[in-house]
C-alpha cells in the first residue's frame, strides 16, 4: 500500500510512549503492509516493503526517545488501564492514504477503543488486530481528509493478561477491515452531510431543493457546474509569490533542526507537517505546502526564524495568518 505518512506509537504498561513518523518523499514512495499480511520478522505495526525503508524505521524507532505520559492521559484503576491522546494536523494527500498505528503494551487486551473527530466527537472506524509475533494489540486508523490535514482523539481502556492474550479478540460496531472501501467517505461526514451525498448519488435531489451552505464552494445542486474553480484561492495566490525550490530546501533544513530539538508529542506532529509541506513544495504544489504549514504551529515558526530559514518562516507566517 502506497501511503503518504505513517505515524507509529508504542505504549508500554509503565506509561512510557514512543512516537515515530515516516513519510514518502518526492520520487521515493513509502510502501507498507499490515502486520498480519506477512510472516516475516518486523519491529513495529507495519512491514516496509523497501529494505532501505525497513532499515530506516528500525534505526529511527530504536533511537527515538520514549516519554513518560502524564497521569491525566494514562492511569490505572482496579487493574484497568486508561489512555487518551490526540493528534492535530496529520498530513494527507489526494489519492494516497496516511495511517496512524499504536501498539498497546505487551499482553494488553483492549476493552474499549474510540477514535473520534476532535471537533464533532463523531466516531471513526478503526482496524484492530492481535499481533502474536510481538504480543501486542495494534490499533490502526486510516487518515484522510479533503482539507489536507486530519485530526483525531483516541480513548482506550485495556487490561493486561498474559494467560488470556493468545485467545483474546476485540470487535465493536466501529471496527472494520483495514483496507479502504469506496464509500469510506461516509464516516468522515456528519449525518446530515451523509444524507445529502446519498441523495445526490441516488438522484433524489431535484430542482427546488434547498441547500444551506457555509464557506467557499464551487457549485451545488443537480444541474450546477463548476469550471476551473479554485478551492484554495488564498493559498494559491500567496504561493505564487514564493520560490518553491528555495522553500523546499529550507523546509528540509528546518525539519532536520526540529527533529533534533523535539521533546514533546506536539513537536513530532509539527515535524510531520513540515515534512509534508516540504514534499508538496518539491512537487511545486505551493497551495498544498501552505495548507500543511497552516497546522505547523508557533514552535516551527520560532525555530525557522532562529536558524535563519527566512523563506520557510515567511511561508509559515503566511499560512498561519500571523
Amino acid at each position: 500500500m502506497d501511503v503518504a505518512v505513517v505515524i507509529i506509537e508504542q505504549l508500554d504498561s509503565n506509561g512510557m510512549l514512543r512516537t515515530f513518523c515516516m513519510q514518502a518523499d518526492y520520487g521515493d514512495p513509502l510502501i507498507v503492509a499490515f502486520a498480519d499480511e506477512y510472516e516475516e520478522f518486523r519491529n513495529g505495526p507495519f512491514h516496509f516493503l523497501n529494505d532501505r525503508r525497513e532499515k530506516e524505521f528500525q534505526k529511527g524507532f530504536a533511537e527515538c526517545k520514549s516519554r513518560k505520559v502524564s497521569s491525566s492521559r494514562f492511569s490505572m484503576c482496579n487493574d484497568i488501564f486508561h489512555f487518551v491522546t490526540s493528534w492535530v494536523g496529520i498530513p494527507t494527500e489526494r489519492q494516497r492514504l496516511s495511517y496512524y498505528a499504536i501498539c498497546l503494551p505487551e499482553h494488553a487486551i483492549p476493552i474499549t477503543v474510540k477514535f473520534t473527530d476532535s471537533r464533532s466527537r463523531r466516531e471513526y472506524k478503526k482496524a484492530i488486530i492481535r499481533d502474536d509475533q510481538r504480543q501486542r494489540f495494534i490499533l490502526y486508523l486510516e487518515c484522510r481528509c479533503s482539507r489536507g490535514t486530519f485530526d483525531f482523539a483516541l480513548e482506550v481502556d485495556f487490561r493486561v493478561s498474559k494467560e488470556e492474550f493468545a485467545l483474546a479478540e476485540f470487535r465493536d460496531e466501529n471496527t472494520t477491515h483495514y483496507r479502504a472501501d469506496v464509500d469510506a467517505y461516509e464516516y468522515l461526514l456528519l449525518q446530515q452531510e451523509q444524507i445529502v451525498v446519498q441523495q445526490y448519488f441516488s438522484g433524489d435531489i431535484s430542482m427546488g431543493d434547498q441547500y444551506n451552505v457555509t464557506g467557499q464552494i464551487g457549485a451545488i445542486g443537480r444541474s450546477a457546474k463548476a469550471k476551473n474553480n479554485t478551492f484554495n484561492q488564498v493559498f494559491q495566490q500567496a504561493a505564487s509569490e514564493i520560490d518553491l525550490s528555495v522553500l523546499a530546501s529550507e523546509l528540509a533544513t528546518l525539519r532536520s533542526s526540529l527533529r533534533q530539538q523535539a521533546t514533546e508529542i506536539e513537536h513530532d506532529q509539527a515535524v510531520a507537517c513540515i515534512g509534508a509541506a516540504e514534499s508538496a513544495a518539491k512537487k511545486q504544489d505551493g497551495a498544498g505546502a501552505l495548507s500543511h504549514l497552516k497546522s505547523a504551529g508557533m514552535w516551527t515558526f520560532d525555530v525557522a526564524t532562529k536558524i535563519g530559514t527566512t523563506v520557510a518562516a515567511s511561508a509559515i507566517q503566511t499560512a498561519m495568518g500571523l
